[in-house]
């Protein structure tokens, strides 16, 4: 309870901030809206805008954290800020540079909803993420980020998605052996599931026991 009041009263904080973001963006005066999101995330995380978009998302995890311990909420909020930052890039008519804020804000969101002491923001987390999706493309996503994805389309039941990042991995990495044995594992996994959950996930039984198969002898000629 403490560290879900602490978050609000961080929210609370940054809420009128991103409200006159939002209103410089309709009002089309995108660079004022772009420098409320510097002083906002200088703010957050001590760095100017330019330096977070630099960092990966492993240093920015190494920034947030004290003792060991990531402030998961102020991830949250550094997620929020990307993504509006995204928006006015986009807006700016720069969509790569939108595109890597947006790649950014889904990882650290999806880095957040798999920590077992931020388990009071996953709800939190899995909406962003919902939001963010549309907005990314695969192509240009690295491996740690895929890797995420796929464990998340996995656990939400999206079968059919988590298939498609499977196989993107092992066209990057072809033939990786904790891979091929991981997607074997996740297939024994859904064969269990009643048809029901297949049809949901879009992915039918058949199809289920042949990607099992070809795995099986991705790892048959691997060994």
């Amino acid at each position: 309870m403490y560290r879900r009041d602490y978050l609000l009263r961080m929210i609370e904080q940054f809420t009128v901030t991103m409200a006159q973001v939002l209103l410089q963006r309709q009002n089309r005066r995108l660079a004022e809206a772009m420098e409320l999101i510097a002083q906002a995330m200088k703010q957050l995380l001590g760095l100017n805008s330019k330096l977070v978009r630099a960092l990966s998302v492993k240093d920015i995890i190494g920034l947030l954290s004290a003792n060991g311990h990531f402030d998961a909420g102020k991830g949250l909020l550094l997620s929020d800020m990307l993504k509006a930052e995204g928006e006015l890039l986009g807006d700016a008519g720069e969509p790569l540079e939108a595109e890597s804020c947006f790649l950014k804000s889904l990882e650290l969101l999806l880095e957040i909803r798999q920590m077992e002491d931020a388990e009071e923001l996953h709800r939190d987390a899995e909406e962003r993420v919902s939001a963010l999706l549309p907005q990314v493309k695969q192509t240009r996503m690295n491996l740690r980020l895929m890797e995420l994805l796929l464990g998340h389309y996995d656990a939400t039941g999206q079968l059919a998605k988590a298939e498609d990042m499977l196989f993107f991995m092992l066209d990057d990495d072809p033939g990786n052996p904790k891979l091929v044995e991981r997607g074997i594992d996740m297939y024994e996994r859904w064969s269990e599931l009643e048809p029901e959950q297949w049809a949901e996930g879009n992915l039918s039984g058949e199809e289920i026991q042949e990607s099992r198969e070809l795995l099986i002898k991705m790892k048959q000629n691997g060994s």
